[in-house]
C-alpha cells in the first residue's frame, strides 16, 4: 500500500513538472472570454425587448446577467494576460484588445454598481451606459478576433481566396508568379508582421528563410520533406495540420506546386521553364494557366459524379477517381479493358461533362465507339494507344474543344489524321510514335507547325536508346477459374520472354507468341530482347485465383470514415485500388490495428493469404508490421493458423502498394478471422515521429 502510494505521488510529482500551469490557465482565455459576451449580449436583448414593451425586467434576471458578465470579464482578463506571456502576438493589436477589454471589465463592474443604486441619476444613465459598452465590446472582440484568425476577420475580409493564374508558364516566377500568391492566400493570415503564429512570418524570402521559433521550415537533409510540407501532409484532424481545419484548405494542386519548389531547394528567383517537371507537377501547373485549363470553373459548376455510379462502372473493368478528393470532374481509366461496349460509353456518357481525362490505351477501342467521344466536351487529355482507332475515329474527335493532349502511338494512323488534329486549336501535344505516318511527313510537320507539339522517336534515335520493358494486358488482377494475359511491346523486332514462377527471365526463358491463359495464382515477369540491345529491365504482375465465395465479411475494427469504400464487401469484390488512396478503393485505420471476420458460403480447404496493402510515409501511411490468422468451423471456436511479422519501412517517401502473402499448412474452415496490425505511429525517422499513422487495405485473398 505504501509503495502504491509512492508511486502516485512520484508520478503526481512528475506530471507536475511538466504542465505549466500558467500555460494551462492562459489556455482557458478562448473559453471564458465567450461566455461574458453572450451573457452580456443576452441581457442587453432582454432590456432592449422590455424597453419597448415598457415592461419591467425582472431584477434577479438582471442582477445575474450583469454578475455573471462582470466575473467573467474579470477571469478573461487575468487568464488573457497569462495567455499573452507565451504566444508571438502583433504588440500593437495585442495591447488595443488587452487595454479595451481592462476598459470593459471596469464598465461591467461600474453596470453592476448603477443597477444596485437606487439613486435617480444612476437610473437615467444606466441604459445609455449599457449600449456603450455593447459598442466597446464589439470593438474588443474584432480586436481579439484579428489576433486569432488574422486582421479583418469580424467582417470576413481576411478570407483571400486563391487568385493564382497565369499567362504563360515560360515566363513565370517560380516564387513571385506562383509559390507567393499560395502563401498569400493560405498562410500570411497567421503569419505576418501583425500576427506571428510560431514565430513564423510568410510575408517574404528572408523571413522565409529565417524559420520560426522551431527552426527552418525546409528540408535540412534529402531525406527529409522538411516541417512546411510535413504539416501541409498531417490529416485535418491533427492539431499541428496546415491551414487550420478552420481555414481554407490548400488544394492538391497547391500542394504539388509547393512540393515541386521545394524539391528544387525552395529557389527564390528561378523561372518555372528552367526546372524539371513531371506529369503531376506539369498538370498542376496547367491549372493555373488563365484561359488555359477551366477545370477550377467548372468544379464550381458541375456537381460530383455519384458514387454508386463509379462501382457500376468498375464492375465493369472501369475505374473512375477524382482528379483530387472532393472535386467533381474525373478521370476514367478502362486501359487493358478488351470488353468495351457501346453499352459502357453509353453509362459514361451519362456524366461525360465530369470527366477530363480517358485512358482507353490497348483496350478494345476502334472506330465504331469513336462515335462516343464527342459526348465528353470537358475532356482534356485522351490516351489511345495500342488500338485499332484509324483516322476514321480521329474525326470525332475534332469537336473536343478543350483537348490538350492526345496519344495515339502504335495505332495504325496515316498522314490524314495529322491534317484532323492540326485543326484541334487547343491541341498542345500529340503522341504519334509507330503509327503509319510516315518519317518524312512527321519532320516536315514539325519544321512548319509551331503550335502543336508533335511527339515521334526518328528511327535514328534507338540505336543509342535502352529498351523498355513489354506492357502487361490483361482484364484483372484477380480471378476464380482462369485468365487470359497478353504482352505487348511498340517495336516489332523486339521479342518478349516471360517467367511465371517468380524466377528472373532473360532470352533463354519462355518466349511470347500470343496470349495465355492462367489457372492459378501466378506471378509473370516479362522482358524485352534484341540482338545488339540486350534485356530490357523487368516487368511484374502479381494475379490472384480466388474461387472462394463469401457469405458475410464483418469488420471488427471500424475504418475511418473518410476511407470506409464499400465496407466488408470491398475487401473481396475482387478489386484493385490505386496508388490515389481516395479513389474510394480502400480502408483506411488511423492511429489503430485491423480486425476481419471472413464467413465462407461452405468449408473449404486453404493453405494462404495475400492481403493488398499500401505505402505512403508522406501521408503517414504505411505497411502493417504484422498479420495474424485464425479459422473456425463455427464462428466462435477460433484457432491461431498462422503469423507473419514484417521489419519496419526503411525511410523512403515513395507511394507503393503490395500483396503481403501467407503461406500455412492446409486447413478447413467454415470461418477465418485475420488481424492486420498496424506500426500504429511514425517511426523515428518520419518528419512527425509518434504521430498517429495509417495502414490502408483493399483486398484479402484466400486460397
Amino acid at each position: 500500500m505504501l509503495l502504491s502510494l509512492n508511486s502516485i505521488l512520484i508520478i503526481f510529482h512528475i506530471l507536475l513538472l511538466q504542465i505549466n500551469p500558467v500555460e494551462v490557465m492562459g489556455n482557458f482565455h478562448p473559453l471564458l472570454v465567450h461566455l461574458p459576451i453572450g451573457i452580456f449580449l443576452f441581457g442587453f436583448a432582454l432590456e432592449c425587448y422590455c424597453h419597448l414593451k415598457k415592461v419591467p425586467l425582472p431584477l434577479f434576471i438582471r442582477s445575474f446577467s450583469l454578475v455573471a458578465t462582470a466575473g467573467f470579464a474579470l477571469s478573461s482578463v487575468i487568464s488573457g494576460l497569462l495567455l499573452a506571456q507565451g504566444v508571438a502576438y502583433n504588440e500593437e493589436v495585442l495591447s488595443l484588445h488587452r487595454n479595451m477589454g481592462i476598459v470593459f471589465t471596469i464598465g461591467a463592474f461600474g453596470l453592476l454598481f448603477l443597477h444596485q443604486s437606487k439613486t435617480v441619476w444612476s437610473k437615467k444613465i444606466f441604459f445609455p451606459i449599457y449600449g456603450i459598452l455593447v459598442l466597446l465590446l464589439t470593438v474588443t472582440g474584432h480586436y481579439g478576433g484579428n489576433i486569432t484568425h488574422g486582421e479583418g476577420f469580424l467582417f470576413g475580409l481576411n478570407e483571400v481566396n486563391s487568385s493564382l493564374s497565369i499567362t504563360s508558364l515560360d515566363n513565370a516566377m517560380v516564387y513571385t508568379d506562383l509559390v507567393k500568391p499560395v502563401l498569400d492566400s493560405k498562410c500570411v493570415a497567421c503569419h505576418n508582421d501583425r500576427k506571428t503564429e510560431g514565430g513564423l512570418l510568410m510575408t517574404s524570402p528572408e523571413w522565409l528563410l529565417k524559420g520560426g521559433e522551431h527552426g527552418s521550415i525546409f528540408p535540412n537533409d534529402k531525406d527529409s520533406i522538411g516541417p512546411l510540407l510535413t504539416r501541409v501532409h498531417l490529416p485535418m484532424e491533427e492539431k499541428e495540420h496546415m491551414p487550420p481545419k478552420s481555414k481554407a484548405q490548400l488544394t492538391t494542386q497547391e500542394v504539388t506546386l509547393l512540393e515541386w519548389w521545394i524539391q528544387n531547394n525552395a529557389c527564390f528567383d528561378c523561372n518555372a521553364a528552367s526546372l524539371t517537371k513531371n506529369e503531376k507537377v506539369d498538370l498542376a501547373l496547367q491549372s493555373f494557366l488563365e484561359d488555359k485549363n477551366p477545370i477550377r470553373e467548372w468544379g464550381e459548376t458541375i456537381d460530383p459524379v455519384p458514387q454508386d455510379w463509379m462501382n457500376i462502372l468498375a464492375a465493369s473493368g472501369i475505374k473512375a477517381y477524382p482528379i483530387t478528393s472532393g472535386h467533381s470532374m474525373i478521370i476514367v481509366n478502362a486501359r487493358g479493358n478488351q470488353n468495351l461496349s457501346k453499352k459502357d460509353f453509353k453509362l459514361l456518357k451519362k456524366y461525360a461533362v465530369n470527366i477530363v481525362e480517358l485512358n482507353l490505351g490497348a483496350s478494345n477501342m476502334n472506330d465504331t465507339l469513336a462515335v462516343f467521344l464527342p459526348n465528353f466536351e470537358h475532356l482534356l487529355k485522351l490516351q489511345i494507344p495500342q488500338t485499332s482507332v484509324t483516322d476514321l475515329g480521329i474525326e470525332y474527335i475534332a469537336s473536343l474543344e478543350h483537348l490538350m493532349s492526345l496519344n495515339a502511338f502504335s495505332t495504325p494512323l496515316t498522314n490524314r489524321s495529322l491534317d484532323i488534329i492540326n485543326n484541334i486549336s487547343s491541341l498542345e501535344n500529340a503522341y504519334v510514335t509507330d503509327t503509319e505516318i510516315n518519317k518524312s511527313t512527321m519532320e516536315s510537320f514539325v519544321a512548319k507547325n509551331g503550335k502543336l507539339n508533335l511527339h515521334y522517336v526518328p528511327e535514328d534515335t534507338f540505336a543509342q536508346t535502352a529498351l523498355d520493358p513489354p506492357t502487361i494486358l490483361s482484364k484483372t488482377d484477380f480471378f476464380k477459374d482462369s485468365l487470359e494475359i497478353g504482352l505487348a511491346y511498340v517495336f516489332e523486332k523486339a521479342s518478349i520472354y516471360y517467367t511465371l514462377d517468380g524466377s528472373l527471365p532473360d532470352s533463354t526463358s519462355t518466349k511470347y507468341l500470343a496470349p495465355f491463359t492462367i489457372d492459378k495464382t501466378t506471378q509473370l515477369k516479362a522482358v524485352t530482347y534484341m540482338e545488339g540491345w540486350g534485356l530490357s529491365t523487368i516487368v511484374q504482375a502479381d494475379f490472384k485465383k480466388s474461387n472462394i465465395d463469401y457469405t458475410h465479411v464483418k469488420l471488427l475494427e471500424t475504418p475511418n470514415e473518410k476511407y470506409s469504400a464499400n465496407g466488408g464487401e470491398s475487401l473481396v469484390d475482387l478489386k484493385r485500388g490505386s496508388t490515389n488512396f481516395v479513389d474510394g478503393m480502400w480502408l483506411g485505420f488511423e492511429g489503430k490495428n485491423a480486425s476481419v471476420l471472413l464467413t465462407l458460403a461452405k468449408k473449404e480447404q486453404i493453405n494462404s493469404m495475400a492481403i493488398g496493402t499500401l505505402s505512403a510515409p508522406a501521408s503517414w501511411i504505411f505497411y502493417p508490421v504484422s498479420i495474424e490468422i485464425y479459422s473456425s468451423n463455427n464462428g466462435i471456436d477460433f484457432k491461431k493458423i498462422a503469423q507473419q511479422n514484417y521489419s519496419p519501412e526503411a525511410p523512403n517517401n515513395d507511394v507503393k502498394k503490395k500483396f503481403l502473402e501467407i503461406n500455412f499448412p492446409e486447413i478447413v474452415a467454415t470461418h477465418v478471422k485475420v488481424q492486420i496490425k498496424s506500426p500504429l505511429k511514425n517511426p523515428n525517422w518520419h518528419p512527425n515521429p509518434g504521430g498517429k499513422s495509417w495502414i490502408f487495405i483493399d483486398e484479402i485473398i484466400l486460397d
